[in-house]
């Protein structure tokens, strides 16, 4: 029975740390930057667009990115059509676009658009965290 248990408690913890924690809502993520201190990794969606959906298949995934994400970030997902955002801070014409923003909701690099990589997302966003 403890095999069982410890095998199941082993598997949670892997998949935990292969996926990202996305907060619900900018203004939870915004919350929680602000009360732990660290930066929100805002990504803002369109809907329908492939270049975004491609963004969560492959870059989203990758252990390393996963694991600066959640231990660096706090990251929330926003789409274009949610007005519950800053628009006039988040603004882009192209999707997706990445952001980091401070728990001040300051922009601390410039965003990310286009088509991301892993390795542009380490370079550009991770690169001094």
């Amino acid at each position: 029975m403890r095999g069982i248990i410890a095998a199941v408690m082993m598997l949670c913890s892997l998949l935990e740390a292969s996926t990202i924690r996305w907060y619900g809502t900018f203004d939870a993520a915004l919350e929680a930057s602000r009360s732990s201190g660290k930066p929100m990794f805002v990504v803002l969606v369109e809907r329908g667009c492939g270049e975004c959906r491609q963004l969560f298949v492959s870059a989203l995934r990758r252990e390393r990115i996963v694991r600066l994400v959640n231990g660096k970030t706090i990251p929330v997902i926003v789409t274009k059509e949610n007005e519950d955002y800053p628009i006039e801070l988040l603004y882009t014409l192209e999707y997706p676009a990445i952001f980091l923003l401070s728990p001040r909701e300051v922009l601390l690099k410039p965003p990310v658009t286009g088509a991301v990589d892993a390795a542009l997302l380490e370079e550009k966003i991770f690169d001094e965290l």
